[in-house]
């Protein structure tokens, strides 16, 4: 079993790996909208709890991928 500090220390790590649409529309330099049309049409890792979409932060900026494949 898991103390409160070591369950609290594993959702902090896990947390890091995520961002919001706001943060992601910041870190890739796009609209939050278009963040989340990208996260709707399944462009991006994503999981949406609740009304959040939560984005795997590791993942390549998908402005690049667009521009990559015209």
């Amino acid at each position: 079993m898991y103390d409160a500090d070591t369950l609290n220390q594993r959702i902090d790590e896990l947390l890091e790996q995520l961002m919001t649409t706001e943060e992601a529309a910041e870190y890739w330099g796009l609209s939050q909208d278009h963040v989340k049309r990208l996260c709707g049409d399944g462009a991006v890792i994503c999981r949406k709890r609740g009304k959040t979409w939560l984005i795997l932060r590791e993942q390549p900026n998908p402005k690049q991928r667009e521009r990559n494949s015209k």
